[in-house]
């Protein structure tokens, strides 16, 4: 009995590990971006955490909080993106100890706010940004930061702009600039669009996951398009 009983866990761990690996290539690129997120603004010293090993903790978390022979697929795909989402913010709020007291919803608002306070309006109706792409802060790690955020998801960048020319890409100047809007974005907004053009979760589940309403997800990502497209055009 004590083998057959052996032989269905293997059975149902093999099923759970197929179940994961199908998954991995979607989780690994979000969870990789937000860790130099972390280290690019100076959170936590670089190389402290590795991808992997969060990963690993994601996994293992499930694999002991769920029944693995039931579990289904796109609900262990949510629940591997909500338990990655959770152990990151974790490391974020470590160290950004002041935010602990105010809810996601709250951090949001203020967060799409100061992304909004980026802009003004010009003569022809054109949103611009107020700062300059120059600023001495997108400098301080661009001896470490030679590629844009986005170039192992330049199919979805480009479809989420709306651009035909793939050249975006191929041009140093205009890859430069995605870079330095990239890392100008606040910390939730980012992640918020890291869930959707990496991670390939759409805007209900974003919001579903972070426990706020869709709309404020789409405010999010529909500024976070304008601003791009205004200065990669």
């Amino acid at each position: 009995m004590g083998n057959s009983q052996n032989y269905i866990n293997s059975k149902d761990s093999d099923s759970f590990d197929k179940k994961t690996l199908s998954i991995v290539h979607l989780l690994y690129p979000y969870v990789k971006q937000r860790l130099k997120v972390g280290e690019a603004l100076g959170i936590f010293p670089r190389n402290m955490y590795k991808t992997n090993g969060i990963i690993d903790d994601v996994i293992l978390s499930i694999y002991e909080a769920n029944d693995i022979k039931s579990i289904d697929k796109n609900d262990l795909r949510l629940s591997m993106f909500e338990t990655a989402n959770h152990k990151l913010s974790s490391l974020f709020d470590k160290e950004e100890w002041h935010k602990n007291s105010i809810s996601t919803v709250d951090i949001l608002k203020e967060e799409l706010k100061q992304l909004e306070e980026k802009f003004t309006v010009d003569d022809g109706y054109d949103l611009i940004m107020n700062e300059e792409l120059d600023d001495i802060s997108y400098h301080q790690n661009d001896h470490e930061q030679k590629i844009s955020p986005y170039d192992d998801a330049q199919e979805n960048i480009l479809t989420f702009l709306d651009f035909q020319d793939t050249s975006l890409f191929e041009n140093h100047k205009k890859r430069t600039t995605l870079r330095k809007m990239y890392y100008l974005l606040p910390v939730q907004a980012s992640n918020v669009f890291d869930l959707y053009i990496l991670g390939k979760l759409n805007m209900q589940e974003i919001a579903s996951m972070m426990k706020i309403d869709i709309v404020e997800v789409k405010k999010i990502m529909e500024t976070v398009k304008e601003m791009f497209k205004k200065q990669l055009n």
